[in-house]
């Protein structure tokens, strides 16, 4: 679909579409029918319960009590993901690799299809629970109020769970409003006037119209990067996501190194080790992170040698060992000029 059809629409707040032979226009809810569209969807979760309905998360448990789920899929779909997240992470820094970054996008697909698949499996049963039907509820209030053919309500023409199904299938996913946030066309209405766009309140923007601010200040936070990726990059949806992930693992690194300096600071500079006393396990795992590679090293060499040997004073550690050979070297080095 071209993108200025889909901008105007976005600009409107508008969804049309065709149900059989006529043209259903979807206007934006005003803020006053979300309110009442709470109220009604909260009653209904709440009798939803009183009836016995299940919760997502006792839908869950009932999966695994009846064998249909396994926490073992769950520590898969995590698995998957943080596997995503190292992949998007290659295929960007393989990114003018033709030949290696096509062999990491195709396992990225095919990692996708199954991580999707599971979710599917997961949330088989969704939509029997409370939540869906409070969801839907509120949907439902919405388009009702919302719903139009020319000028007269389309219930007159059809029922209120055909439109709000055709509604769902006719709402723009996540992936196109992206592409829209980056297009030339798009962007040159938001440079020229992104404080005026939309002649609506905030709270009555729809959610694809909240989707594509957010897209929109997304590409304009990596444009005004200090370390702004590539035009190729930016046009490339995985390499941007490996771009991002980059940036923040190196945020992260650099937020330990300051709170480390910072729980340090008061310590001798020439401390060959520093000890930090810490009071439970996710402590003692937080401190531990600070280290830096050699550092970490240092721990596996050590509890290495302390398995094999049993203990070891400290100048018989190897890495001890291996600093002052090294400190020996420099001062003989030294010595000679």
């Amino acid at each position: 679909m071209e993108d200025k059809p889909l901008i105007n629409r976005l600009l409107s707040g508008i969804v049309i579409y065709k149900l059989k032979d006529k043209t259903i226009n979807i206007k934006p809810a005003k803020v006053e029918d979300k309110a009442f569209a709470e109220f009604y969807s909260l009653e209904i979760y709440e009798d939803a319960l009183l009836e016995g309905i299940l919760k997502k998360e006792d839908l869950h448990e009932l999966l695994i009590e009846k064998g249909w789920w396994t926490k073992e899929q769950d520590e898969k779909i995590e698995t998957i993901s943080k596997n995503l997240e190292q992949m998007k992470l290659d295929y960007y820094n393989n990114f003018f690799r033709d030949e290696t970054k096509k062999y990491i996008k195709q396992n990225i697909d095919k990692q996708t299809k199954n991580v999707t698949e599971l979710h599917e499996k997961k949330h088989l049963f969704y939509d029997k629970s409370c939540e869906y039907l409070k969801k839907f509820s509120y949907d439902v209030f919405l388009v009702e109020k919302n719903a139009f053919v020319g000028d007269h309500s389309a219930l007159n023409y059809f029922k209120i769970h055909s439109i709000v199904y055709a509604y769902y299938s006719n709402t723009l996913n996540d992936k196109h409003i992206r592409k829209i946030a980056k297009s030339l066309e798009w962007k040159s209405l938001w440079n020229a006037s992104k404080n005026d766009l939309f002649h609506t309140k905030g709270c009555e923007l729809t959610q694809e119209q909240i989707s594509l601010v957010t897209w929109a200040k997304f590409y304009d936070g990596v444009s005004e990067s200090m370390e702004k990726p590539s035009d190729e990059v930016i046009a490339d949806d995985l390499a941007l996501d490996g771009w991002c992930i980059s940036e923040s693992r190196k945020r992260k690194e650099e937020e330990k190194k300051r709170k480390g300096e910072e729980m340090t600071s008061d310590q001798l500079n020439d401390a060959g080790e520093i000890f930090v006393p810490v009071k439970n396990k996710r402590e003692q795992d937080q401190v531990l992170a600070l280290n830096d590679p050699y550092g970490k090293s240092v721990i596996r060499s050590k509890a290495k040698q302390f398995k094999e040997t049993g203990g070891a004073r400290e100048e018989d550690l190897k890495h001890v060992k291996k600093e002052i050979q090294m400190e020996g070297l420099r001062q003989a080095k030294e010595s000679r000029r």
